[in-house]
């Protein structure tokens, strides 16, 4: 080739090493990292899986799930289920796309599950399987565009907290009916008490965690309530069994637009108030964070007076929770 024609051609100066590859997918992500956690996240959901790591027992329970109970569940999926692609489920697999790059993940792999007839939407990877988010086939009938968007997600940032294990750990619980059970439970023992209250406390955090995530995958994150209220509002069941058929979004938007200029210290949200309903308040107070916008540079902040910083959002999500700033 001559000289000139190599000067010319502007592919040619693009250093196609895996090196640079992993310099170009990390750097964005990097940015977002803090204290080896992402900045998004919900100070608490670290904090007590940190303490739950640390609990006897959960090194054992912990192990089974990781070399058992996740492995047979993705052997379940690749035998029986199909995998959204270009080809197959092209809208599932675009949205997954849509939220990959959102959060800068590589994407997981979606199997739809048609051999179950009800709600159910969950996630999992593990050091030997690579991330995977389940939808069943109802979930794919009956939501709408946006709820597929939120759900899916939610589902990408518990991937990107770690939260597998911690979730297929509650599946031990006797925590109600329509907990998702798993193909294969290969850990024995009773769990102690103290990892139960531990795991049950955890919920509360990863939800906000992955709330956070599914507003920044959204197009319209404002739309947060609404959407998970209207998901519900169809029957929606979640992995940890939780129903809402009667949560009203217009209720919530009122009490979160009079939350808004109450000092975080003085929020006391009404005793009447569902965990549910306590959790999208909680998580809707990231509508007004800077982290949103510097995830989606793409969306409009907000003036000055009427942000808040990630310390400020989890200390007002956690009093809105009723956890006192925990």
């Amino acid at each position: 080739m001559s000289e000139s024609l190599e000067t010319a051609n502007p592919l040619l100066s693009i250093d196609t090493g895996f090196r640079s590859y992993l310099d170009a997918y990390t750097r964005s992500y990097e940015k977002h990292l803090s204290g080896g956690q992402l900045d998004y996240a919900f100070e608490s959901d670290y904090a007590v899986r940190q303490k739950i790591s640390g609990l006897g027992g959960w090194g054992r329970l912990s192990r089974a799930i990781s070399s058992g109970d996740i492995s047979a569940e993705a052997k379940h999926l690749f035998m029986k289920c199909d995998q959204a692609g270009a080809l197959k489920y092209p809208a599932i697999y675009n949205i997954a796309k849509k939220c990959a790059e959102r959060l800068e993940l590589n994407l997981p792999i979606v199997f739809i599950r048609t051999d179950i007839d009800k709600p159910l939407v969950y996630s999992f990877d593990s050091e030997l399987i690579d991330p995977c988010i389940v939808l069943s086939d109802w979930v794919v009938k009956v939501l709408s565009e946006d709820e597929l968007n939120m759900l899916i997600g939610a589902e990408c940032g518990r991937l990107q907290n770690g939260h597998s294990v911690y979730n297929w750990a509650f599946t031990y619980l006797n925590y109600n009916k329509n907990v998702y059970v798993p193909a294969e439970r290969t850990f024995k023992p009773a769990v102690n008490s103290q990892l139960v209250r531990s795991l049950i406390e955890w919920i509360k955090y990863a939800d906000i965690t992955a709330d956070r995530a599914a507003m920044i995958c959204l197009d319209e994150p404002g739309r947060f309530c609404e959407i998970v209220c209207s998901m519900y509002n169809k029957g929606f069941v979640d992995f940890y069994g939780r129903t809402a058929e009667s949560m009203k979004a217009s209720a919530l938007l009122d009490l979160s637009e009079a939350y808004s200029s109450q000092n975080a210290r003085a929020l006391k949200p009404d005793s009447s108030l569902t965990d549910l309903e306590r959790r999208v308040l909680a998580s809707n107070e990231f509508l007004k964070c800077d982290l949103l916008c510097d995830w989606r540079s793409d969306l409009e902040r907000k003036p000055q007076g009427q942000r808040i910083n990630s310390q400020t959002c989890d200390v007002r999500s956690s009093m809105l929770l009723g956890t006192g700033g925990q």
